[in-house]
Order: C-alpha cells, then structure tokens, then sequence
C-alpha cells in the first residue's frame, strides 16, 4: 500500500501495481474533449476567543480549476489554476486583505506501454505517511494558513521534469526541478506568518525579549535563486507489503530565518542595529530514506524514515546560525475498529539533531498525530478530530469538526482549531489563534 501522485491534487492509498489514471470521455473521432472541473472550492469564516488574539476575524477563500485533453493515445495536457483571498480585522495585527492567484498544476504527459514523461508543474507527493512523511523533501509547502488544512491540500505545485518507468511490480521515478519554488508564506502582517514582527518573536525558537524589538523592526531578505534539486524513488508492491527507498538532493522550502551578519554583530556587542534584517535560508540536504506499507486483517500499518545531512539549527553562544544532521522517522496504522464506519489512523513521530551541541532549536521531538473520523444519521453527517500532540514537550493542536454531507460533493462545516504549547514549540506560537470556524467546501 502506498501513497501515490498521479498529478491529482488527492493521495490514493492502494495494493498491487499502480492504476492509471481516469481517462477522459471519448469523442468520435477517438480523442478526449477538453474535462473542465472545479477540483476544490471553500469559504471560510472564522473568529478568535482567547484574550490575547491578534485579530478578532478571519476569512478565507480557495478554488482551484483544472481543464484536462487527451490529444491522443500517448499524450495528454493538463491546466491549472487557484485563487486564494484572505482577510483578517480587529485586534493588535494590522487588517489586511489579499487576493493572489497561483498557478496549480500545468503540464504535459506522455504515456508509453511503461513509461510515463510529465513535464510542467506539478505536485510531487513523495512518502507514505500522512501529516509529516520523512522522505516528502521535493515538494513546496503551502503554509499561508500553517497547518489548518489538511495535508494534501497543504502543497502547492513546482516546476519539475519528471520520468516514471514501470516493470511488474516495480516503479523508478526520477524527478529534477529545474526552478527551485519555496514554500508560500501568508501577508507579511498575517497572523500566520512564521516572523511575528507584531510581537517580536521567530516560529520555532524560544521568545527572547532582547531579540524582540529587532524582529519587530527587521527586513526580510529571501534568496530564492538556483534550481530546486533532484531525486529518485524506487518502489516495488505486492507480496504482502509494499516499500521504497529514495535518495534526494532537495532544499528545504520552508525558509528558516537568521540575523545577518552586521545585525548579528550589533547584538553581540550590545551595539545599535541600524537596519536589522533577517535572512531566509534554502539550505541544499541530501535525504536518503525509505518507506513500507502491509496490511494485517481491518489494519494498515505504515512505516517511514529519513537521514537528512543539513538541517537548519542556531548556535545558542553566537546566533550563528548552521547545518546539522537530523533523522525523522514515523510509523502509524490505519484501519476500521469494529468493521464499521469509524475510520482511525494514528501516527508516532520523531525528529531528531544528531551531535547538535548547544542550539536553540530543540534537538528531539516526539509527537502522536493523527485523525478520527465517521460518518452518522445515514450518512448525512460527518464527525471528524485530527490532532498532533506532542509527546516530550507541550505542543497540541486539535480540530474538531462536524459537517452536514447530504449534498455530496458539497458539504457546510462547523470547527474549532485549539493550539497550544511551550515556548519555542508550534503550537506556544500559535496559542492565540485559537478559533472557531464555520464554511462550505465542495467540488464540481
């Protein structure tokens, strides 16, 4: 069993050899029509409860369409595109509003008996896990709304060139991402942004009240440049278990932040910074890793784990910051308990620096993560929690959820997304973002 991307925006979980992909309706004279969907389309409203929220209301809208031609047996062509609009009003934060299109995936295939060439952009779904696959390195995240949405939705396509080759049971994919795209971030003044300039403090790192005043004032400075890596995963299904080993040449998208060097240099000295800035960081890793799925009676059971040779860390004498290598690992099950409706998957988690030294970034982390979910009242209502909890510091998000089903693909919601945490930990950046919220989402 396995998670599959087969330049859909879902994740398939499937034994035995991979399944080709939906093919269009037919014409007569043997090619498909242009298939025009809405692959996804929510609006969102929110309002935040704690005493100390930044904002009072959030709204949110996405869609996401596509239009797909087979131009013949061999080669079909695929366009893409998505709108996202934010807002946010009330409170300390500045009220912003942003509307910003994108483009989704775009690209053109060509299908051999076992070969299959995507060139364009693309989603490059790599892992077998769900929330925090290990070996998904070649991807850009979408953390414009950190981690509210669910995994797959939070992805955005890149740039790739991309060779499958199948043989039996057996897949090679090769992928080269020749722009390199990096993750992207919300509104500088979002509630979300990773750089809380509103309150002075950096996601991931213990709040310090000298270093406040600095980031409240820094420009921020993103070197984007060059391509985005390489990397190739070899797979194979069957046999009672499915598994993959993959090496990667990857930069990490989501930008890590350090004081330049003359801002780093004033705080050392207790000098005045006149300009400060902070710098975003790519840094290049390699990533040798793999992953395995089998299934026993009602259960899956899936397992995956990563060497990453450079992750991102700060010195705790200097603020210097530097690379380290790291280990993440996951293993986790999913299945039906009672053979009924009631779906659970859950998921234990670690990250780890390797001889670290004295950072300020934590050097291990364990979480339980994962998602309940069934169905009730003859299937026209939904009863769904995911949740990441942490297990050797306090770091909790849970998101409760209820949703009116009748109506499928459509579907109102009502949910509240609870953060909480230490210092230096997601959810203790995050606390004061507690909301509830209530939407529509669907697909035509």
């Amino acid at each position: 069993m396995g998670a599959q991307d087969d330049g859909e925006t879902r994740r398939e979980f499937v034994f035995g050899e991979r399944p080709d992909e939906d093919t269009e309706a037919e014409t007569e004279t043997g090619t498909s029509a242009w298939d025009l969907r809405v692959d996804e389309a929510m609006v969102e409203l929110g309002g935040l409860g704690t005493s100390g929220r930044p904002v009072d209301y959030v709204q949110h809208g996405r869609a996401v369409v596509s239009a797909r031609h087979s131009l013949n047996e061999d080669w079909d062509l695929r366009l893409g595109a998505r709108l996202d609009v934010q807002a946010q009003q009330g409170g300390d934060y500045p009220r912003t509003t942003r509307a910003r299109a994108d483009y989704d995936e775009n690209f053109l295939r060509y299908r051999g008996d076992r070969t299959r060439i995507t060139v364009g952009t693309q989603r490059i779904l790599w892992g077998r896990v769900d929330e925090i696959p290990p070996t998904d390195r070649l991807s850009t995240k979408d953390l414009t709304r950190f981690g509210l949405d669910p995994y797959g939705e939070r992805r955005r396509a890149n740039p790739a060139i991309r060779a499958e080759f199948f043989e039996g049971p057996w897949h090679a994919d090769l992928v080269f991402l020749p722009i390199f795209r990096p993750a992207e971030l919300p509104d500088r003044d979002s509630l979300w942004h990773p750089v809380d300039r509103n309150r002075g403090r950096l996601l991931g790192l213990p709040q310090d009240p000298a270093l406040a005043p600095l980031i409240e004032q820094a420009t921020l400075d993103d070197d984007v440049s060059g391509n985005g890596g390489a990397g190739v995963r070899l797979g194979r299904s069957g046999r009672g278990a499915d598994f993959a080993v993959t090496i990667q040449r990857a930069r990490h998208s989501q930008p890590y932040y350090r004081f330049d060097a003359d801002t780093r240099q004033a705080i050392l000295t207790g000098q005045p910074a006149g300009d400060p800035t902070l710098e975003a960081v790519h840094p290049r890793t390699w990533v040798v890793g793999g992953d395995t799925a089998f299934a026993t009676g009602a259960w899956t059971w899936r397992a995956e784990a990563a060497w990453l040779s450079d992750v991102p860390v700060t010195r705790a004498d200097d603020l210097r910051q530097t690379t380290v290598e790291g280990v993440d690992w996951v293993i986790g099950a999913e299945g039906f308990p009672g053979d009924g409706d009631f779906r659970m998957t859950t998921q234990l988690a670690g990250q780890h620096l390797l001889n670290a030294g004295d950072m300020l970034d934590a050097q291990e982390s364990y979480f339980l993560t994962g998602e309940l979910e069934s169905p009730f009242a003859g299937h026209n209502w939904r009863a769904r929690m995911r949740y990441s909890v942490g297990l050797n510091r306090r770091d909790i998000y849970l998101n409760p959820e209820l949703a009116w089903i009748a109506r499928e693909p459509m579907e109102f919601y009502i949910g509240l997304h609870w953060l909480d945490g230490a210092e230096g930990t997601a959810g203790g950046f995050y606390r004061d973002n507690r909301m509830l919220v209530t939407g529509w989402r669907g697909q035509f």
